[in-house]
């Protein structure tokens, strides 16, 4: 465990820190709104709602939506906290990979009649996380 004081951090790590709590939030933020409106899901996908069994389907794919919103910039925070910037560098590949990329493929493939605007929505999403990897891996030695 490092200690860092903010002010001894270099502008590229600044960057870094501020971009993955932008991507934080965002994802926090619509991890919530899967947990607040899970029927949304049914609606993403042109399921209509007409069994309880489509209902509870729904609710459940809208809490596993939501963890996996929420548990990556968790782990970006804390290594952060410790100053461990690279394996927040790491976490933000990751989360690019498995929570951007992976649900950019499945809206493309599964969600019905989906547009070009229904799958570039996410690189909103994308954007501080390839900020926060880049600063936080293009040069590692000033990091550890």
């Amino acid at each position: 465990m490092k200690n860092y004081s903010y002010s001894d951090l270099s502008k590229e790590i600044k960057t870094g820190i501020w971009a993955s709590y932008i991507s934080a939030f965002m994802l926090i933020g619509i991890g919530i709104f899967w947990l607040v409106f899970p029927l949304a899901a049914e609606g993403s996908f042109s399921i209509s709602a007409d069994t309880d069994a489509a209902i509870s389907f729904a609710k459940i794919v809208a809490v596993f939506k939501a963890i996996c919103d929420f548990l990556p910039p968790i782990f970006v925070i804390l290594s952060i906290r410790q100053g461990q910037f690279k394996l927040a560098g790491q976490f933000h590949v990751v989360t690019l990979v498995l929570v951007i990329l992976v649900d950019m493929v499945v809206w493309g493939v599964f969600v019905p009649n989906a547009s070009v605007l229904d799958i570039i929505q996410h690189i909103p999403f994308a954007i501080p996380i390839v900020i926060a990897a880049y600063t936080f891996l293009k040069n590692p030695s000033k990091n550890d």
